[in-house]
């Protein structure tokens, strides 16, 4: 009786698809139907690939859920039919390669007879149909793949499958704004990025095609869309100009819109005549389309790989700062910052020579003698060797920078000699020789000769390198209980030192530095030098704190890993770098910080500050939540008073990280505080080292 049903529903289900293809003609509820294709369509996908797993369970487990299986099929056989009925009401719509869609609705329509086959199959009680059920399982999935293909190629190109499989093409390099394309280079990216995944060889919605000149020429099924010369008159660009509200305009609300930048480019390619050849140095010079191109240039690519953290802890250890240009990204830009530079920590540096883009041993000890390992340094584009004693000796070492964009020889022995010989092997776009050997009418020559910039001591120009040096902290103190007096340094003598207190940037109105800042409250400090004839230094920050309470009495329940040990460090008021490893932080490896703190007399605290670092790739994390108990007994019970919970989400940043976590507890009077930091205890599924225990790491808490 059960089989006859099945059967019955199976021809009833035939002959209602027979007459909808064959009678049904479109409408606006036709097609409104069709539009539930794409949502459709995945509900049969996702249960007849559940059914299989299933299915292979329970062959493995020895208890194969029967009845299951054949629901789960039949889900999947009803969504299916429905499936190929709306996919045949979207086909009305048109704008598609006839071709393709053709194979896609017949593999549809096969799929479906595949899935009809494996549901009776999964219904029969016959021992050698056991047999066939993974095969045409298999052979199912196969159809429904091929299916998806062609759906893929009907609505987004004939790529899109296997775009991302195929070796990317290397783009030529195009390093000047004359040698573009108009449309090859800069109109066609617009159209490709923005217009081509619905008007292409495929899918040519409104019988319109962009991906090739002859196709953009031949126009859509209301004509030509571009007007050579008039782009106000062209279809294709009053489309991309009319208010997104209205229903002309392309591309259509939810999908990427063209800037105004863009449509600005496109206006003026159709203005210029709709070329598909010319390259701008045959069109008229414009500043508007220069400035708009210089995103469209093309520079050789190089594939740097990540410097590891050991390395840049190593480089930072004898006296470099070490700063990512763009985050996320290797290339780094690097500054000596202490007094004397020798051979030992540049022969460190080279540790990290593929990713330095920047260099700057600037005002520093560097000689010829040291200067051998820049021949290593094959990436820089920046570097600033100037106020050094480096003759011409040491130019021959730069040669391998092909890449130099800057070179600062401000104040150096470099000759005529030197610098003429450099450029024949290297040709850096700017070159700042002020204060050297290298005479005026050897400036004037070589400028000539070459494509550079060279700046000497009669270029008012010069004065873009002449900015002071940021002056230097004499103490890396900015926690205080009641003041605290701030010291600074500057390598150039007579400068003018402004600060603010405020957080707002200094400048020569700002309150003067003379021997030094006294402070008695929180501050904001910022720092900047002037001098007469210079550019102002950059600006330098730093954050000072005010803490009530400076702990002396405390006790851990859980005491710091081996390896970076020093309860005392929690209250000792020195704050730890962005190296873990500089002895000023404390580590425990999967255990939680639990902290009973005696303020020796009951006090009024507002605030409970944690100063925690996080280095995922070392297994270091921010903690998971923090929480405060009080007490003014010691005999009594903690009572919980505050606590922040610190929410994550998703794979956590690169690099190193520190952040004061607090707690807001205002007016509470206690003597004893319980500080709980909850550790991760184990670290995250996506973690390389997932399951093993995370590392916390904390420097101060602190009492406000």
């Amino acid at each position: 009786m059960k089989v006859l049903k099945t059967k019955h529903i199976l021809t009833i289900t035939v002959v209602f698809v027979t007459v909808l293809i064959v009678f049904v003609q479109p409408s606006r509820m036709v097609l409104f139907l069709g539009r539930f294709h794409p949502v459709i369509l995945h509900l049969p996908i996702g249960a007849i690939i559940l059914t299989l797993f299933i299915d292979i369970v329970g062959r493995i487990k020895n208890n194969y859920p029967s009845l299951v299986i054949q629901y789960a099929l039949g889900f999947s056989l009803v969504f299916s039919v429905l499936a190929c009925i709306l996919g045949y009401f979207l086909s009305f719509e048109g704008g598609y390669d006839l071709n393709t869609l053709d194979k896609h609705l017949w593999l549809g329509v096969i799929s479906t007879l595949l899935i009809t086959g494996l549901f009776l199959l999964s219904k029969s009680k016959r021992k050698h149909t056991s047999k066939l059920f993974i095969p045409f399982f298999v052979l199912t999935l196969i159809g429904i793949t091929i299916t998806g293909h062609y759906g893929s190629i009907l609505t987004h190109g004939s790529d899109f499958l296997t775009q991302y499989a195929k070796t990317p093409v290397k783009l030529k390099p195009i390093k000047q704004i004359d040698s573009l394309k108009l449309f090859d280079d800069v109109v066609f990216k617009i159209l490709d990025s923005k217009c081509i995944q619905c008007h292409n060889t495929t899918k040519r919605k409104g019988e319109l095609a962009l991906n090739t000149p002859e196709n953009i020429l031949k126009g859509g099924e209301h004509g030509k869309v571009i007007v050579k010369g008039n782009a106000s008159e062209s279809q294709l660009f009053k489309s991309i100009t009319l208010p997104l509200s209205d229903d002309k305009h392309m591309p259509p609300e939810g999908k990427p819109q063209l800037t105004k930048e863009e449509q600005w480019l496109i206006s003026y390619w159709i203005n210029h005549n709709a070329n598909f050849e010319n390259k701008v140095v045959n069109l008229t010079e414009n500043d508007t389309l220069n400035k708009l191109l210089e995103k469209y240039l093309v520079f050789e690519t190089h594939n740097i790989k990540e410097a590891s953290l050991s390395d840049i802890n190593k480089v930072k250890d004898v006296g470099f700062s070490v700063f990512k240009l763009v985050p996320n990204k290797p290339e780094l830009s690097i500054k000596f910052q202490k007094t004397e530079l020798s051979k030992d920590a540049l022969k460190v540096l080279e540790k990290i020579k593929d990713q330095i883009i920047e260099l700057d041993l600037s005002n520093t000890n560097l000689s010829d003698e040291m200067t051998i390992g820049f021949k290593k340094f094959k990436n820089l584009i920046k570097l600033h060797i100037n106020n050094t004693d480096i003759t011409d000796a040491s130019l021959k070492f730069i040669y391998n920078a092909k890449r130099l964009q800057t070179l600062n020889l401000y104040n150096t022995k470099v000759t005529n000699k030197g610098l003429n010989t450099l450029l024949e092997n290297i040709v850096p776009k700017h070159i700042y020789v002020w204060q050297t050997e290298v005479d005026d009418k050897a400036i004037a020559m070589l400028k000539s000769k070459y494509e550079t910039v060279i700046y000497g001591a009669a270029d008012a120009n010069f004065v873009e390198i002449s900015n002071l040096e940021t002056p230097t902290f004499l103490s890396d103190k900015n926690l205080f209980v009641d003041t605290i007096s701030v010291r600074l340094q500057s390598k150039i003598k007579n400068v003018k030192i402004y600060y603010t207190l405020d957080g707002t940037d200094p400048d020569s109105t700002s309150l003067i530095y003379q021997d030094k800042i006294f402070l008695d409250r929180p501050a904001q400090l910022k720092i900047r030098t002037y001098k007469k004839g210079w550019l102002p230094s950059n600006i330098l920050e730093k954050k000072f704190f005010k803490v009530k309470h400076q702990v002396s009495k405390y006790n851990l329940v859980n005491q710091p890993d081996e390896r970076y040990p020093g309860g005392n460090k929690l209250f000792d008021f020195k704050e730890g770098s962005e190296l873990f490893r500089d002895g000023k932080w404390i580590g425990f490896s999967g255990d939680d910080i639990n902290a009973t703190i005696d303020l020796e007399s009951v006090k009024t605290i507002d605030k409970i500050s944690v100063n925690c670092l996080e280095n995922v790739a070392n297994w270091i994390l921010f903690p998971k939540k923090i929480l405060v108990y009080s007490t003014t007994n010691e005999n009594s019970d903690f009572k919980k008073i505050g606590e922040l919970k610190i929410n994550r989400t998703g794979q956590y940043g690169n690099g190193t990280e520190i952040k004061k976590y607090t707690i807001n507890i205002p007016n509470t009077k206690t003597q004893y505080l319980r500080v709980v930091v909850e550790n991760f205890k184990t670290l995250p599924s996506w973690h390389e080292g997932a399951g093993a225990d995370a590392w916390l790491f904390v420097d101060e808490i602190l009492i406000q």
